[in-house]
């Protein structure tokens, strides 16, 4: 029946003959790469019984790669045979922010993800670390439902130096088997093994830090990511950004066509909670700050403006900080420590995701004071979980928090601590604060970021599908 078919359909037969021809270009590249490891195992000073037991010891790793390979090509013929590109678009993603704990790249990934992977018309290959092990690298988000973790498994086997060379090199043929229509990279890069196969790619972009404030980073650093950005958004077929403010970033700094950058705003979660208490010792009132610490957070601003306030009698409270110490920040947290209001600062280091919700919900007032921002995400949980907000009136922070927070000079610590005590003082101000805040997060949903998101994809993969 099935021979009859393809005799009555050349089209058909024609892309099953494309697919063949294809098994039989992987197969001599895979022949190709492991040439080297078979001429280390023939090489005339390496004893005969050697090299039986090193043979021996690879040929379970040598299994699961040759398993992994034949998968992906059965799979990749079957699409064919069956026209399944035609209907769904295939899209590899870069899942390495995964293997770290999650900050916002991670948390707007795996968000995005999530949305994604409920609609019909794709599917969604993730490709990470070419190879797993008992000993990691280990996924620190469990990944969406329909969407796979793309690598060798050697979980519960030895490997020796020459798999581990090999599973390395063939990483970048297993993605190219899968014959995905375009990769995706949410953290500004693709992989060099997903980058050397991809045909068509799409790139996020969250905020031009490096551009904005060079002198935060090492000119190796510097020179790095001038040189890749430029390339990554030379070969784009699709750029999203995170924010308006973060698109006229890129169209400032980069000569890019602008029909290819699009805004595509995130979306929010709803921020689990934790039941019961959280083991941390929060104080009955706070400030709250929480981001990663580093100079263009520019928690220093808020350091002076928490001291006026404490000097002057106009806050009971304490100064909740919530993130760890980043980059060049050595300063900044010998400055919280030391500061004469030390005992009524608290730093709480990285916060797990699932204690956000309390520690926001607890607090008087969120500060975001930061000189730079790509999009924001801790404006808006604030917002979301009723606290009333004030920002920095810089970058995207008012495209983002709209009317629902009060916003000041990023320099001026004095404007900063005004706001603060009318806040404080103004219950119906806070009222107000607190509903528009609402509506403001309610408004950022990751069901529409992900139907533009796929817009651009489609886009990206040559024509609406």
């Amino acid at each position: 029946m099935e021979a009859r078919s393809l005799r009555a359909d050349p089209e058909r037969r024609d892309l099953l003959s494309r697919a063949l021809r294809f098994g039989l270009r992987v197969g001599r590249r895979v022949v190709r790469l492991a040439r080297p490891l078979a001429r280390r195992l023939g090489a005339p000073f390496v004893p005969l019984r050697r090299r039986a037991i090193v043979v021996r010891q690879q040929l379970p790793a040598i299994a699961v790669i040759s398993r992994t390979l034949t998968r992906a090509l059965r799979r990749r013929i079957r699409r064919v045979v069956e026209r399944a590109s035609a209907t769904r678009l295939r899209v590899g993603v870069d899942i390495r922010p995964f293997y770290e704990p999650l900050t916002g790249v991670g948390w707007y990934l795996h968000h995005l993800l999530s949305e994604l992977a409920r609609r019909d018309e794709i599917e969604i290959l993730g490709f990470g670390e070419p190879f797993v092990t008992g000993d990691g690298p280990r996924l620190h988000v469990a990944l969406p439902e329909g969407v796979s973790e793309e690598s060798f498994d050697f979980r519960g086997i030895a490997l020796s130096g020459g798999t581990v060379w090999l599973a390395n090199r063939l990483h970048a043929l297993l993605a190219s088997i899968h014959g995905c229509d375009l990769f995706f990279g949410a953290n500004y890069f693709l992989p060099r093994s997903m980058s050397a196969v991809a045909r068509r790619r799409v790139v996020t972009i969250h905020d031009l830090t490096f551009r904005r404030f060079p002198s935060l980073l090492q000119e190796e650093t510097l020179a790095n990511l001038n040189r890749e950005m430029t390339r990554e958004l030379f070969r784009a077929d699709g750029i999203i950004c995170v924010s308006d403010a973060t698109r006229r970033d890129v169209l400032r700094w980069f000569e890019v066509d602008p029909r290819r950058v699009v805004t595509v705003h995130s979306g929010l979660a709803e921020l689990p909670e934790e039941g019961g208490d959280i083991p941390l010792q929060l104080p009955p009132a706070y400030l709250l700050f929480v981001s990663t610490i580093e100079p263009r957070k520019n928690l220093d601003v808020l350091l002076t403006a928490f001291e006026m306030l404490k000097d002057d009698g106009n806050y009971a409270g304490s100064l909740v900080i919530a993130g760890k110490i980043g980059w060049k920040s050595e300063a900044t947290a010998a400055r919280f420590r030391s500061s004469r209001w030390r005992d009524a600062i608290v730093h709480l280091d990285y916060v797990p995701y699932r204690w956000l919700a309390r520690i926001y919900r607890q607090a008087d007032l969120f500060v975001f004071p930061s000189h730079y921002e790509g999009f924001g995400f801790p404006l808006l949980e604030a917002m979301s979980c009723g606290t009333p907000a004030i920002a920095a009136r810089t970058s995207s922070l008012p495209e983002i928090g709209g009317d629902a927070a009060l916003y000041f000079d990023p320099d001026d610590a004095g404007g900063l601590a005004a706001a603060i005590r009318r806040v404080i003082s103004d219950d119906a101000l806070r009222q107000e604060l607190r509903r528009r805040g609402f509506r403001q997060a309610a408004s950022f949903q990751w069901s529409r970021a992900a139907e533009e998101t796929l817009a651009v994809f489609r886009r990206a993969s040559g024509g609406e599908r």
